[in-house]
């Protein structure tokens, strides 16, 4: 029995050795693999590709607001509906602005009488100038007839005193009607009835009047899905206020955060390959690089980093790179701002020709014609 323990000793020792040096092995193999792995990867993918997991889903949200003071009378919408621009989302209560309408058209109208009243005193006493005219021109045959004749001995020297007279009276009318029908000419502008200042101010008014009633009337002002309601039925709303928010799901982009490492050999137009987290891998969206960002996401913080600070550590910075998104792959599967994304920016490769989509430069938009009739005046 003795003999055998030792013997039996040794063949543990030399089994455990053996199951180290396999363990061994094994785990070398398994680094040896990841190394090839890895290495694979950098030549068929790594340095062709940028693969960058931060990325998130951005778009255009436009902020619904009252622009006249009133009280909510009704919300025909709500969060989450789809919308289409001009669609009517608020009515405020306009009884206030529907009676200044009504005066303002008052106003228009009594400025049009009188812009017509004038033309037609105008046209008086251009009648009266020429009446004045005629008998000027008379009183002066007259005159010179009974101042002849009065040289001549065969008239009174006072008719012919009275004669020129009467010519210096009608003179002096007519210069005043003259004067006069230049007052009212002024007074009516040059350019007739439809120009008048008087009535032109008084459709000013009326303009205004009406595009504050209109605005009592609140639209969508683009396509989307309606969120962020802030307001209720009898509310009371001030020119500014929030009111709803709107998401165009076709004015979507990707921001993907790329290390600074990484950077260098992006460049606008490289093709780009993404997969959604809310899709998962099945679905594929192609885009382009639309521009990269003026500096790193840390100079932009509500609190950026006082790098001359005595504490200082070295933090790999990252960098906001904007994607466009094929508007086909929109189209087939919607995505909202703020989603996940997985991008691969091809840094060696064809780049995109064609031009950043028309509303990422954004302008202001012509205004919606208003979908509420102007009153019938009682």
């Amino acid at each position: 029995m003795d003999v055998l323990e030792p013997a039996t000793e040794a063949r543990k020792r030399a089994e455990e050795q053996w199951r180290r040096r396999r363990n061994l092995w094994i785990l070398a193999g398994m680094v040896l693999l990841g190394l090839l792995g890895l290495g694979l990867w950098w030549l068929l993918i790594g340095r062709w590709w940028v693969v960058v997991n931060d990325a998130y889903v951005q778009g255009n949200i436009y902020p619904v607001t009252a622009r006249v003071s009133g009280t909510i009378a009704s919300i025909p919408a709500y969060d989450t509906m789809s919308v289409r621009r001009g669609q009517i989302l608020v009515t405020l209560g306009a009884a206030r602005a529907l009676r200044q309408l009504r005066l303002a058209e008052a106003v228009a109208d009594q400025a049009r009488q009188n812009a017509l009243a004038l033309e037609q005193d105008i046209a008086a006493s251009r009648a009266k100038e020429l009446a004045l005219a005629a008998q000027l021109a008379s009183a002066k045959q007259n005159s010179w007839r009974l101042q002849a004749a009065a040289r001549a001995g065969a008239a009174q020297d006072l008719n012919a005193v009275l004669a020129k007279n009467a010519v210096n009276r009608l003179r002096a009318e007519l210069a005043a009607e003259a004067a006069h029908s230049k007052s009212l000419a002024a007074r009516l502008g040059p350019d007739g009835v439809d120009h008048n200042p008087a009535l032109r101010a008084a459709e000013e008014s009326l303009a205004l009047a009406h595009l504050n009633w209109s605005r009592h009337v609140i639209h969508a002002p683009v396509t989307g899905i309606l969120a962020q309601q802030s307001v209720q039925p009898g509310q009371w709303v001030e020119p500014g206020q929030h009111l709803f928010s709107i998401v165009p799901l076709k004015q979507i982009w990707v921001d993907a955060n790329i290390k600074e490492t990484r950077l260098a050999k992006v460049r606008p137009g490289a093709e780009v390959t993404l997969h959604a987290a809310a899709y998962g891998n099945s679905v594929t969206y192609y885009g382009w690089v639309a521009g990269i960002g003026g500096g790193s996401g840390a100079i932009f913080a509500v609190l950026p980093p006082e790098n001359a600070s005595g504490n200082w550590i070295k933090f790999t910075q990252r960098v906001p790179v904007r994607i466009a998104l094929d508007p086909t792959d929109l189209r087939r599967h919607p995505l909202r701002p703020g989603l996940t994304m997985t991008a691969q920016i091809a840094v060696d490769g064809p780049r995109h020709k064609g031009p950043v989509p028309a509303w990422f430069i954004r302008e202001t938009e012509q205004p919606i014609a208003t979908a509420v009739s102007t009153p019938a005046r009682s």
